[in-house]
């Protein structure tokens, strides 16, 4: 390499150029970075700043001007929205990886080790700056590599290439493309660690609902900041006046302290772990920094702080814009997850997007068709957000409103969620001429699909119940890989058959409440909502209720066998081999034989099945087992006979033919939620279908490709989260058929670019359940202090203690009696509302499984209560009150 080929900062100059050198010069984004330029302007504005060297986008092209064509930027871009995006994009990063540094680098990077070791004690941080990012449209916030504790000049110069490396992915040259960008390269921020005592994020101006104008909202936690930005941990949250009073502060308990050790970032033991993360001073100096940047540019900033001592230091600052709107959005669309949330929580893999983004939107689509709605073509009515379903409800509000009585107070009213102001005025332009121009036509074959749907419902079970059995008796071991590509294929258009078949069921359920609520609104005016519930309880026989009453008794008959009863109460207990022979393992067997399929997040079809896996069920009975005996026979009857009760006294308020009209509807909205149910089941029944079909084919990549074996090792060596997800749920399904079908042997770079996909996703923080445009960068608590308003889901009030869950894993804690607060609920978690005295979730609405089950065990609930695990803590003392939707944390007694 020539020396005409050193040209960081000009021929001859170093590489690593000084940050107050590039204040001093002025920093051209487009050689140092969106991030580095914008660290030079904070530190030319008296900002304090880490010490901070830059790396020149100049360094990169130069790095791999001698590799393949391929890892150049632009021919990734080229090629960033086909199908070899991720296995291309893996081969690049291999290559960045092993790439020799340009000449004389290596030895800089030493020299600065050398130069800084004494003061860098926690290390330095080297941080991207791609040449596009914090611009005006372009955020690669998430998608790009950051490297902390790094010591020595070896590691410097491997945190260097993996900075690099980290522009070859294929989910960050998928975003880059969308936003029409057709080159990028990759500056390198270097700093010196700050050793924080606390750390995290500040906003300056808030745009979420409920922010007070002016406000500013700062989340913080001990020691570096990386837990709280990425979402990893729950911080402190302080809400400051614009002229630096505290609004509201809610101080966790903070366990750990999170470090640079000798060995790299390390977790301690919080020695006050319920001290403020802030002092008074740093409180202060993070308004007057909030004012000064808004003084000099007058927008929202989003600024990463640390403090050391009773400094504040901005690791980095940029200003909020609206950019990266989830795909089919823009600044206006409304989405949401409060519904499909409940079916689907959290970050879905490859595969289940696959299946189940698919499926969501063919089935509304039908559903809408059925309707006699138009669709518009291009219309996108299912998103990913950070890995995440969410409902586009801008668009789905504008098909609904065609159809009189969908409007979008009624439908967030019953599926929950927030923003009806906003959908209402989405949709009041639009037309319902065409809907009444179909009308004749949709009436009949809707009235046609209601008569005949219990016929074809029963139709449906039988041929289902075909299909299952020969699955069960299907040897798919023995299958040639086409014929396990075939089967495959099969078992999703049985999917998309049972889907169908479900929807109608739904729609039907939904259409006879809002009917029922409509008759009730003019007889029982300011009570419809509340009655519309109570009268339909007492459902006999719903599918998704019986996993809970099965549960209880098999409890029942293990406390007849103290041996059965001792075993099931250790912790130690995960299998059905650790119970004795007898009739509990008996009813344990045959509770698998009936319920197997079900899991919690049963949607997800990475996740084991309580057949594979029956610690949940395990866990369950444990809990049962602490409490006292509970009739389950005696909790049906009181919910039949409460709805009975409300029946009798509005039976006072009407005439012979409403009487008739209410009776004939609550009937109707009873069966329509059993048929719901039931074919809610059956759809979670054929999904474990298609799991036992990926899993085999796992089994045969597995031998195609050793390197999946290979990796899969190393993160069961390493304990990896990831380890639990097999291979195959990292490809879609047309991938995983296309590589039955063609023996493909070079899947491992995209396995592993799909995997640190799934891990960048998982560590993010869950988006609000509804949101505007953008999802907020902070998530302020629901608003009303200690009393707070969702929906009512399940009349009742009662007061207890809370526990707060929020894995599976954690369902041990709940003790009989206690207030179950969670983000949502499947069927997986159902079981538990027979245990706990109340039930609080964040998402769901009226109709959602989890209420119509909390309805029949008569247990007061309160659903949409955003961020209920954030404002209650396990131990609190709450009230939950089930007629009127609010729940209200308790002054303890003294």
């Amino acid at each position: 390499m020539s020396k005409d080929d050193r040209k960081g900062s000009g021929k001859g100059k170093p590489w690593l150029v000084p940050l107050q050198v590039l204040g001093r010069d002025g920093a051209d984004a487009a050689k140092v970075g969106g991030k580095a330029a914008r660290l030079a302007w904070l530190g030319k504005h008296g900002f304090d700043v880490p010490l901070t060297w830059i790396l020149p986008e100049h360094a990169f092209s130069t790095a791999i001007r001698d590799l393949s064509p391929f890892c150049e930027p632009r021919s990734l871009l080229r090629v960033a929205s086909g199908r070899n995006v991720y296995a291309r994009a893996d081969e690049a990063r291999h290559e960045i990886l092993k790439a020799k540094l340009p000449e004389g680098l290596e030895a800089e990077l030493e020299a600065l080790w050398e130069k800084s070791k004494d003061t860098a004690k926690w290390g330095f941080a080297v941080r991207s700056s791609a040449t596009c990012e914090d611009g005006a449209l372009v955020s690669m916030a998430g998608l790009a590599e950051t490297k902390l504790g790094v010591r020595g000049g070896p590691a410097l110069a491997d945190a260097v290439r993996q900075v690099w490396a980290s522009i070859a992915s294929g989910r960050a040259l998928a975003y880059l493309a969308a936003h029409g960008v057709r080159d990028v390269g990759m500056a390198v921020v270097i700093q010196v660690m700050v050793q924080a005592e606390a750390a995290g994020v500040m906003f300056t101006r808030v745009l979420s609902p409920g922010a007070v104008r002016g406000e500013r909202v700062i989340n913080v936690g001990f020691g570096l900041g990386a837990p709280v930005v990425d979402g990893v941990t729950s911080p402190d949250l302080l809400r400051l006046a614009k002229d630096g009073t505290v609004m509201q502060q809610t101080i966790v308990r903070k366990n750990k302290v999170t470090i640079i050790g000798d060995a790299g970032i390390e977790e301690r033991d919080a020695e006050f772990p319920d001290r403020p993360a802030l002092r008074d001073t740093h409180i202060a100096q993070l308004s007057a920094i909030a004012e000064k940047l808004e003084s000099i540019e007058d927008v929202a900033w989003d600024v990463e702080l640390a403090c050391e001592g009773d400094k504040v230091i901005l690791v980095q600052a940029r200003p909020v814009t609206g950019r990266g709107f989830p795909e089919g959005g823009d600044i206006d669309t409304v989405w949401s997850n409060v519904n499909v949330g409940e079916a689907l929580p959290g970050v879905a893999s490859h595969f289940t997007w696959s299946i189940a983004g698919a499926f969501s939107e063919a089935g509304f689509r039908s559903a809408f068709g059925a309707l006699g709605c138009s669709v518009p073509r291009n219309a996108k009515l299912v998103g990913n957000v950070f890995g995440r379903f969410y409902l586009n409800l801008s668009q789905f509000m504008r098909i609904a409103a065609q159809v009189p009585g969908l409007d979008p107070r009624t439908l967030m009213l019953l599926g929950g969620g927030a923003g009806a102001d906003q959908l209402e005025r989405d949709v009041s332009d639009v037309s319902r001429a065409g809907f009444y121009a179909r009308l004749p036509m949709t009436a009949a074959k809707l009235l046609r699909e209601q008569v005949r749907l219990d016929a074809d419902v029963e139709a449906f079970e039988t041929y289902a119940d075909k299909m299952r059995r020969a699955h069960a008796a299907l040897d798919l071991a023995i299958l040639p890989d086409e014929g396990l590509a075939t089967r495959l294929r099969d078992v999703q258009a049985f999917l998309e058959r049972t889907g169908t078949v479900m929807l109608t069921c739904a729609s039907s359920s939904l259409g006879t409440h809002v009917a029922l609520r409509m008759l009730l609104s003019r007889v029982a005016k300011g009570d419809a909502d509340r009655l519309a519930q109570e009268l339909v309880r007492g459902i006999r026989d719903l599918e998704s209720a019986r996993p809970g009453i099965g549960m209880l008794r098999v409890a029942e008959i293990a406390r007849r066998e103290p041996d059965a009863k001792e075993a099931l109460l250790r912790e130690t207990t995960v299998t059905l081999d650790a119970i004795p022979e007898g009739p509990t393992r008996r009813a344990l067997v045959s509770f698998l034989d009936l319920y197997g399929e079900r899991a919690v997040r049963e949607a997800e079809l990475s996740t084991p099945r309580w057949r594979e896996d029956p610690r949940a069920v395990l866990t369950m009975l444990r809990v049962a087992l602490r409490g006292e005996t509970r009739e389950i026979e005696v909790t049906l009857a009181r919910s039949r006979a409460d709805a009975d009760a409300e029946m009798q006294r509005l039976k006072e308020k009407l005439n012979v033919a409403e009487l008739t009209l209410v009776r004939h509807l609550v009937a109707r909205a009873q069966k329509a939620a059993r048929l719901r149910e039931r074919m809610r089941a059956w759809v979670t029944r054929v999904l474990g279908m298609v799991r036992d079909v990926a899993l085999d084919a796992d089994r045969r990549l597995l031998r195609l490709v050793p390197e999946l074996a290979d990796d899969f090792r190393v993160l069961q060596k390493n304990g990896s989260p990831l380890a639990q997800i097999q291979s195959v749920f990292m490809l879609t399904a047309d991938e995983l058929v296309g590589a039955l079908r063609t023996s493909r042997r070079d899947l491992a770079p995209l396995v592993r670019a799909r995997r640190a996909e799934l891990a960048r996703d998982l560590s993010r923080p869950d988006p609000p359940p509804t949101f505007v445009g953008l999802p907020p960068s902070v998530m302020l608590p629901p608003a009303g202090g200690r009393v707070m308003e969702g929906i009512a889901a399940s009349s009742g009030v009662v007061e207890g203690r809370a526990r707060v869950l929020m894995t599976p894993a954690e369902m041990t804690q709940l003790q009989p009696g206690e207030i179950l607060v969670v983000h949502t609920t499947d069927v997986g978690w159902t079981p538990l509302f027979l245990l706990a005295a109340g039930v609080v979730t964040e998402l769901g609405g009226p109709l959602s499984h989890a209420a119509v089950v909390a309805r029949e065990f008569g247990v007061p609930s309160v659903v949409n209560l955003e961020r209920a695990t954030l404002v209650v803590k396990t131990g609190d003392r709450v009230r939950v009150d089930g007629d009127r939707g609010t729940v209200e944390v308790l002054p303890e007694t003294t």
